[in-house]
């Protein structure tokens, strides 16, 4: 990719991410980038396609950095590491909430690659706590648990902003259920 076409593509995600998809036109993201519309136009024929490029590489991002984040840890060591990936996240000046969701809730019926975007990025997180878990029992459950314990905290540190005794008392809960779950086996 261009250095062109990553400028233009890097000042999009920030954009969006601190406005919305909505709000945020070609003329501002051609401003704030330096590029010509011209030259915008020539890798992303629409905003539409940039909105793609954006939620792609937002994702390829996302794998990249949570795979390294949880490094060759395995089991509770793995989720450990993927719920202090997020809890850093959370108190970044950049967390604005799930940009997939936002993406999501801010575009039409019509624009159904968005949708699928979004779906493959919340089946690769699933996936991914789900293969951390294999070696422990109740493996499904747990990832299922976790997924939805993230989840809903991306969206409660949106809206009350980051509370380090929820997500204290948050890592205990699934401590305890996981710890739980453990002792049931037969």
């Amino acid at each position: 990719m261009s250095k062109s076409a990553q400028k233009i593509l890097h000042t999009a995600e920030q954009l969006f991410n601190q406005h919305s998809f909505v709000s945020v036109g070609v003329d501002l993201i051609r401003d704030q980038s330096g590029c010509s519309k011209t030259t915008l136009y020539t890798y992303y024929q629409n905003k539409q396609q940039l909105i793609l490029a954006v939620l792609k590489q937002r994702d390829q991002q996302f794998q990249k950095r949570l795979l390294e984040a949880v490094g060759q840890h395995t089991g509770q060591h793995a989720l450990d590491a993927i719920y202090q990936w997020h809890l850093n996240w959370f108190q970044t000046d950049q967390f604005k909430g799930c940009l997939f969701v936002r993406a999501v809730a801010e575009s039409t019926a019509e624009e159904q690659e968005i949708q699928m975007l979004a779906q493959a990025h919340k089946d690769w997180l699933r996936q991914f706590i789900l293969k951390q878990c294999q070696e422990l029992v109740y493996a499904d459950e747990i990832a299922l648990l976790y997924f939805n314990q993230l989840e809903g905290l991306i969206s409660r540190f949106l809206v009350d902003g980051f509370d380090e005794s929820i997500a204290l008392q948050s890592k205990k809960q699934l401590d305890f259920f996981i710890t739980a779950l453990q002792n049931m086996k037969s």
